[in-house]
Order: C-alpha cells, then structure tokens, then sequence
C-alpha cells in the first residue's frame, strides 16, 4: 500500500507544473474496443482478437499535467490538452485516454466563475467539430457527441446528442441547423432528427423553423439540404406577384447548371397570366491564369392590357450581354477584351431590375483584340464598337477597325551613344495605317440587306516626321511635318438636273486614292514666378508657372485642280452659280482640306501653387497646394484667309477647393460680331459694340463630397456575409447572387453599405450657356445623394435631383438598410415621378438559406 502511494507521488511530481508531451507506441496497445453504446460486448470479445489497425504512434500533450494510472493504461491529460493521431486531432481542456480500449473521453472544466471552458475541438481532415463532451474511439473511428456544432458549407449544424461513424456520416438527435454564427443562435431550423454526409447532403425528418426562441407554424415533412464545396445543378425557385398591367406572375424560376470547376449556367423564365414571357440564359465561365467572362441572353415577349382593347400592345424584345477578361499573364504580348451591351431600345423598360438601365438612353458595346511584336515597334489592333440610343433608335457600328502602328524611331541615333545627342539624332517618324467600317441605321433596319450597301469604308495612312532642338538653353523648338493618304472605294458625283432643279448625287464605285501634307514648327517654354513670405508665416511661398507657346503650320490648298479631289457643279438655273465640293465628301475619314492655309497657333497655360506648413505631419512639414490647377487660353490666327482670320477664343480651367469641392470652367468667345440675322460677319466686335470679344458659350460645374471621420461609434459592422462588397462577394451582391436593384428594386443610391463612415454626402452642379447670335439658351442640371448611419445598425440613403427649368425634383429614392446580425432588411422607396415605386424585403444573408425571406414590393410598372 505505501509502495503504490510513493510510485503515485512520484509520477504526479514529474508531471504537474510543466508541458509533457509524450508518444505512445503502438505496441503497447491492446486490440480494439469499440464504445459500448455501439458495439455489444460480446462482439467486442471477437474484435478484440484481430490485429489492432493503430500503425502510427499516438501523439498526446498537456499544458497543464499528464497523470498516468497505476496500471499505465489510462492518461489523464490537463489544461489545453491535445491527442492526435493521422489526420485527427482532438483538444480540450480534459482529456481521459484509454489506451488499452483505445478510447478518447474529453470536454470542458469550469474556471474559477463556475463557467465550462476549453470545450472540445474534434478535426478529421477538413471536418471540424466543436461539442460539450466526445468519446471517440481511434480503432473504430466511432464517436458519441454531446452539444456538438458543426460548420457546413457556410452554415451551422447544432445537435444535442451525435454519433460519428466510421465514414464520417453524423446522425444526429434535437438538431439546429442555421447560418447565425452565435453559439445561442437567432433562428434556426429544428431537426428532431437527421443524417448529415459530409460534401454532400444534409437529410431531416420533421422540422419546423424558430426565431428568437419563438416556433413559427412553419412545418416540414422533411428537408434536404446541398453541403457539397463544388458546384452543383439544382432547381431555381421562382418569386411570385402581380403587377397591374401583365397581371400574375411566377418570375426568376428556372434551374441552375453546374458544370465544372469551368463553367455554369443559369436558365430562368418570367410567366405573367396576360400574356407576356421571358426566358433568359446566363453563362459564366473562368480559367485561371487564362481567361473569364459572362454571356447574359434575354428574349421576352411583352403584353400589356387585353386584346380588342385600345391600349392593348404586343412587343418582342431581346438583349446580349457579354463580358470577357483575359489574364495578363496568358499572353503578354497579345490581349482579347469584350464588353458588349446589345438589344432592343424597349428591353430595359420593361425587364430592367435596375432604375439606372431604365433611365440610360444610350448604350455602347466593344469587342477588341491587339497585338505588340516584342522587341519591333510594330503593333496591331482590330476592335467592333457599337453605340446605340433609345431615343431616336439608332444604331452605329463600327467593323471591322484595324489599326496598325509602328512607335516613333530614331534612324540617326548611334547604338552607342556619348555624351549628349546630336540635333538629327533626335529626328524620328512613326506610322498610322487605320482601316474602319461604320453604319448608322434605324434599329428596325439592322439585319437587313440594306445595310451592307450604306456602310462607310475606307483606309487612312498617317506619317509624322519631328524632332525638337533646345535654344537659348530654356526655349524649346519642335518641327514637324506630317503626310496623310486616304483609300476609298467609293466617291461622289454631283450634277445638276434641270428637270427637278435640284443637285443630284451619284456614287461612284472605284478605287480612287487622296493625300494631303502639312508642315509646322512650334516654340514653347515654362516661365516661373514665387513669392516668398516671411519664415514665421504659415504660408511659406506662392509659385505661379506660365507655360507659353507659339506654333506656325503651313498646309497647301488640295482643293486646286490639278489635284484632282475637288470639283465644282452649278447650282441655280441661270448658269451663274457654282459651289465647289470634294469628291471624298461622304468618306469616313472625309479628304484633303481645301484652300491654303498657314495658321499661328497661340496658347497660354497657367498653375499657381501655395506651400504651407503643415506642424502636424512629422514625415512631410510641409504641404503643396493647388490653388489654381490649370487655365489655358488658345486662339489661332489664318495668314492666308482672304477673311475672318481670327478663330475663337477658348478658355478653360480647374481647380480643388480645401480638397472637397472641385470647379472645372470653360468658355468660347467670338473677336467678330454678328449681323441683324445673327450670323457672323468680317467685322470686330471691338468696333461694333466696344467690347474684346463676343461670349459664345460656356460651361460652369462643381461637385463636392462631405464626409464625416471614418469609424463608426460603437464600431460593430457585424460578422454575417451580407451585401456589402468583400474578397468573397465583390459584387456587393444580395444573397440571391443578384444585384440589389435586381432582387429588391433598389434602384438609387446603396449599391453596397458601407458602415465606415457614419455619413456622407456629395452634390454636383452644372450649367451650360449658349448665345451664338441674338438667341440664346441655358441648360441647367443639379443633383445630390448621400447616405447617414444612424446607429452602427442602420443606415440611411438618398440620391435626387432638381430641374431648375420646371422647378420640381426629378427621380428620387430613399433607401433604408438594416443589420440584423445573420438577417437584413432593405426598403427602397421611390416617392414621386413616373417611376414612383416601394419595395421590401427582410432576408437572412447567407446564400444556402436565400429563399428564407419576405418580401412586399409596388412595381414602376404599374404605373404605366
């Protein structure tokens, strides 16, 4: 008896008060023993004679102590205790270990407050478990769990009593399954019972859903639920509700296909009970390190009223979508972009989820491929464009563009340069060789034949010779001289035909090539100006910087005949009066210029700039700033015009005031003045009304932003994935995978929420005059949003404007947010116009619960 006691002494005195680790060998452990709540005792005699499957040692540690039984088949392991063995780990604050049954006991021990600290974490592979109490036995791979939760593919399974078994299927007991990450979840799905397949699915019997502790009467049979990391193909539930005009709907259902790490695709349909459809396809596809993009399809047909009625309308409808992106890193020296934007003008009246599509009037579309030959200056590109406006219905395309460039070269410069460079070492000429195709048509004409025939082609060739040599050391003297040629297929003919009295206009088919030439020189310089203050002022000096320049250029008349490009037809019955015109005058590219020319170009460019102290910033003391980023004035004047020789005057500048409010201003004066009909005639305004110049037209905008210091009070921005833009939703996507104006009409203002600063507000202003002769106009726009938190939970937005003209508001919206922890509610109401709307909806965030909502919504498009 005292030998045993001593023997125990001195074990616990080599043992408590600092960390053992120790590994067990797998020879001293006896045959397997499964838990007695699964294997019978009778079976476990039979097991107990096979070979243990243990072939790795078991590794054990303790921070605290590691006791060991007298027999020494049993270790008791304290104070942030691990065991692991191959791919599982367990660590507790306890843990009991049998190495003769090969059975694991372990879960939390109160501190000094009488809490339970340090629960069980159970990890096999990628699986974690965090329970109340485990026994796992490591032969069978068996456990029993009490108070376990379980991460799944983004949500959380909360079971009161589990059994692990040897193939990782968890059945459980009283389960909770929820995407809240508290231990006291806000609402939950309760499982009486279930079966969970790691990767794969979640199985329940009868359950019903609880929020905040309260049952609602929302009863299931029983409930399947994806757990699988990859993608997988499912059923799109669609919403349902009723608009005014095309009566009931079912909209957004469909199926989703997932087909790969690669690809997917997402086939939706919209039914309405008067009539009308839409079916919509959506592709995404992505291979790193290569290429990604999206390819969005919609058709719909549009019915609204009822047939044999008045109003009763029936419109076909349809849009393209296409993103593409390429990698740098695929190939580098060549790139493939596309950004198509495509359909018909009234698509987005009636399918847009967005306000902002609804109001867009003109959309615009490119598809580009370029290519760079290393280490040669040459390079090319080739480009479809697309513009088109739902006012009028146009369409313009342009296919195909192809460029090819060579970058300026130097023939003169030695490879091995000494010193500084000679005058003709610094001559280089480049090359522009430009080939385009456009069409402008009625978008009811686009796919017809006639198209082709009214398309624009031709080819332009660009070659521009220059260098620049230093004078007097700070003036800078720039020649250049430029030759551009022009290849059409097509010219133009005029006649006169005295039958209607009229000139007629024949196309004439051919080659026919034009050119024109130019040369200039220009001389430039900088000028500066500072004005020192006293050392103890805070303004430490003003700097003004003029930059000055003066160009000459010189351009032959083409329009002469022995060139060829110009031609001359009578316009009147008499014979007496003829007008002169280019036979490339219908030409993409138009053709040589007409009439001499030998322009002095004029510019002035002005900055101003204050240096200031600045004693609270150690690393720069002192500070630039802009007071007067840029003002320019240009002007030029013809040598060789017979009349008018002035061009206008053009002013324009920008500046930031106290880093908030930008300014941007720009003006055209006229130095002629205008006769009774308004037309400008060969006579100074100077001498007809006294003044320098006449004002022409001009353009004034400022914005500004005002915000307050970032951080919001109480500084909690939840921990739940919601809408707001992060590195696993940069969409700033709601949880349906869908924009917010798409799945809750939030068409203005909260793109995203940003809880980081408290509030903001920004405003902008334009005005834009014009008085060409004695009439005149002025266009005014002005709008403002902003957005305020008025709690770290809620947050307010707005966005409107004001049309100074009718003096109303236009389109306005407010927008309420609230974080609800692992839930959210959004409101958007828009309160006047034609697009006067209000939607609601309160939903929980993760994705795996998105058809978990409600949602209470008032179309715009019953108010047509």
């Amino acid at each position: 008896m005292h030998f045993r006691l001593l023997l125990l002494l001195i074990i616990i005195n080599r043992t408590v008060g600092f960390s053992n680790s120790s590994i067990i060998p797998s020879s001293i452990i006896e045959p397997a023993f499964s838990l007695q709540d699964t294997v019978s005792v009778k079976d476990s005699a039979k097991v107990s004679k096979k070979k243990s499957s243990i072939d790795n040692p078991i590794l054990s540690n303790a921070e605290d102590s590691t006791i060991y039984s007298l027999d020494g088949k049993t270790a008791f392991l304290y104070g942030n205790a691990f065991v692991s063995y191959q791919n599982m780990e367990l660590k507790a604050r306890y843990i009991e270990f049998d190495m003769e049954k090969k059975q694991v006991f372990a879960s939390g021990l109160p501190d000094s407050t009488g809490k339970i600290v340090g629960r069980p974490v159970f990890k096999e592979g990628s699986q974690t478990y965090e329970m109340d109490v485990i026994h796992y036995n490591f032969d069978t791979k068996r456990a029993r769990i009490s108070g376990v939760v379980t991460e799944q593919s983004g949500g959380f399974m909360h079971s009161e009593v589990t059994k692990k078994m040897e193939d990782n299927v968890v059945n459980m007991m009283n389960g909770k399954y929820t995407t809240c990450d508290l231990d006291h979840p806000h609402f939950y799905l309760a499982i009486t019972k279930g079966k969970m397949i790691p990767d794969k699915k979640i199985i329940s019997g009868p359950a019903y859903i609880v929020i905040e502790d309260v049952p609602l009467p929302l009863f299931i049979p029983f409930g399947f639920f994806p757990n699988t990391r990859s993608r997988a193909s499912g059923i799109i539930i669609p919403e349902y509700g009723e608009e005014s005009n095309r009566g009931l709907f079912l909209r957004g259902g469909g199926f989703y296909f997932g087909m790969g790490d690669y690809l997917d695709e997402k086939i939706t349909a919209d039914f309405y009970s008067r009539g009308s459809w839409g079916l919509r396809s959506q592709t995404n596809y992505k291979l790193r390190y290569k290429f990604s993009g999206s390819l969005h399809l919609e058709t719909s047909t549009i019915v609204t009223s009822e047939k044999g009625l008045s109003d009763y309308q029936k419109e076909n409808t349809y849009w393209i979508r296409w993103n593409h992106t390429q990698d740098p890193k695929a190939h580098p020296n060549s790139t493939f972009q596309a950004n198509v934007n495509f359909g018909s003008s009234n698509h987005n009246r009636f399918n847009a989820r967005d306000l902002n599509n609804v109001l867009a009037n003109t959309f615009n579309s490119s598809i580009s491929y370029s290519k760079v030959w290393a280490g040669t200056p040459f390079s090319m590109s080739t480009s479809l464009n697309h513009s088109q406006n739902n006012i009028d219905s146009t369409v313009n395309i342009g296919f195909p563009k192809i460029s090819f460039n060579m970058a300026k070269v130097y023939p003169f410069k030695r490879k091995n340069a000494i010193g500084a460079p000679a005058w003709y070492e610094k001559i280089g000429f480049s090359l522009a060789t430009t080939l385009d195709n456009r069409v402008n048509v009625k978008e009811n004409d686009l796919f017809k034949k006639s198209v082709v025939d009214s398309m624009q082609n031709g080819m332009k060739h660009d070659i521009p010779l220059s260098t620049s040599v230093n004078i007097l050391k700070f003036i800078t003297l720039s020649p250049s001289t430029n030759y551009s040629e022009f290849w059409y297929l097509k010219t133009i003919n005029k006649t006169w035909n005295p039958v209607t009295k009229t000139v007629d206009t024949d196309t004439i088919n051919g080659f026919k090539r034009g050119y024109q030439y130019n040369a200039a020189v220009s001389l430039s310089t900088k000028i500066y100006g500072t004005f020192q203050y006293k050392k103890t002022s805070k303004i430490q000096a003003i700097r003004h910087v003029l930059t000055p320049s003066v160009s000459l250029s010189y351009r032959p008349d083409f329009s002469a005949e022995h060139f060829g490009f110009y031609k001359t037809v009578q316009t009147d019955s008499t014979g007496k009066k003829f007008q002169t015109y280019s036979i490339f005058e219908k030409g993409i590219y138009g053709g040589p210029g007409g009439g001499k020319s030998g322009v002095i170009n004029f510019s002035l460019s002005n900055l101003i700039e204050m240096k200031v102290l600045a004693p609270n910033d150690t690393v720069n003391p002192v500070k630039k700033i802009k007071i007067l980023e840029g003002f320019n004035i240009n002007s030029s004047y013809n040598l060789l015009a017979d009349s008018m020789n002035w061009s206008p005057i053009s002013v324009s500048g920008r500046t930031n005031l106290f880093n908030k409010i930008n300014i941007n201003f720009s003006g055209v004066f006229s130095p002629y003045a205008i006769d009774a009909k308004g037309n400008e005639i060969n006579k100074y305004e100077v001498n007809s009304t006294g003044k320098f110049a006449r004002f022409v037209r001009g353009n004034l905008g400022f914005d500004f932003s005002l915000n307050s210091s970032k951080g919001t009070p109480g500084g909690d921005k939840g921990s739940q994935q919601s809408g707001i833009p992060t590195s696993e939703n940069p969409l700033g996507t709601s949880p349906d995978g869908s924009f917010f104006g798409e799945s809750m009409g939030t068409q203005y203002g909260m793109d995203y929420v940003d809880f980081d600063v408290p509030w903001n507000i920004r405003f902008s202003y334009n005005l834009s005059y014009s008085k060409p002769g004695y009439e005149s106009s002025l266009i005014q726009t002005l709008s403002f949003s902003g957005d305020l938190s008025l709690t770290p939970k809620w947050k307010i937005g707005f966005s409107s404007g004001y049309d100074l003209k009718n003096k109303k508001l236009t389109t306005s919206s407010v927008n309420f947010f609230r974080d609800l922890h692992c839930w959210e509610m959004r409101m958007t109401v828009v309160p006047i116009g034609f697009y006067k709307s209000f939607s609601f909806q309160i939903n929980v965030k993760s994705a795996i619960l998105q058809d978990l909502k409600y949602t209470k919504r008032d179309h715009y498009l019953d108010n047509l």
